[in-house]
Protein backbone atom coordinates (compact mmCIF):
# COMPACT_ATOMS: atom_id res chain seq x y z
CA UNK A 1 0.00 0.00 0.00
CA UNK A 2 1.07 3.60 -0.87
CA UNK A 3 1.12 6.38 1.57
CA UNK A 4 0.42 9.89 0.74
CA UNK A 5 4.53 10.59 1.14
CA UNK A 6 4.93 7.96 -1.66
CA UNK A 7 2.50 9.89 -4.27
CA UNK A 8 3.44 13.68 -3.00
CA UNK A 9 7.29 11.88 -4.41
CA UNK A 10 6.02 10.46 -7.24
CA UNK A 11 3.94 12.74 -8.32
CA UNK A 12 6.82 15.44 -7.83
CA UNK A 13 9.54 12.78 -9.79
CA UNK A 14 6.67 13.11 -12.81
CA UNK A 15 6.66 16.64 -13.23
CA UNK A 16 10.54 16.99 -13.08
CA UNK A 17 10.85 14.56 -15.96
CA UNK A 18 8.20 15.58 -17.83
CA UNK A 19 9.77 19.64 -17.07
CA UNK A 20 13.19 18.55 -18.06
CA UNK A 21 12.75 16.21 -20.66
CA UNK A 22 12.90 12.15 -20.59
CA UNK A 23 16.64 12.58 -21.05
CA UNK A 24 17.49 13.63 -17.63
CA UNK A 25 20.17 11.47 -15.76
CA UNK A 26 19.03 9.44 -12.19
CA UNK A 27 21.58 12.11 -10.62
CA UNK A 28 19.71 14.81 -11.80
CA UNK A 29 17.00 14.14 -10.22
CA UNK A 30 18.24 12.43 -6.96
CA UNK A 31 19.67 16.18 -6.60
CA UNK A 32 16.76 17.92 -7.45
CA UNK A 33 14.28 16.03 -5.51
CA UNK A 34 14.43 14.85 -2.08
CA UNK A 35 13.50 11.08 -2.40
CA UNK A 36 16.38 8.33 -2.20
CA UNK A 37 17.63 5.95 -5.08
CA UNK A 38 15.04 2.72 -4.09
CA UNK A 39 12.37 4.71 -4.12
CA UNK A 40 13.16 6.83 -7.58
CA UNK A 41 13.79 3.67 -9.55
CA UNK A 42 10.73 2.14 -8.05
CA UNK A 43 8.54 5.39 -9.25
CA UNK A 44 10.68 5.43 -12.67
CA UNK A 45 9.33 2.00 -13.40
CA UNK A 46 5.97 2.43 -11.84
CA UNK A 47 5.63 5.51 -14.18
CA UNK A 48 6.73 3.73 -17.01
CA UNK A 49 4.44 1.03 -16.59
CA UNK A 50 1.43 3.60 -16.54
CA UNK A 51 2.37 4.96 -19.70
CA UNK A 52 2.88 8.22 -17.95
CA UNK A 53 6.82 8.71 -18.94
CA UNK A 54 8.58 7.23 -21.74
Amino acid sequence: MQDRKYQKKKALVEKFVKKHGRVVDHSVILNSVDVDYDTLMRILAELRAEGRIS
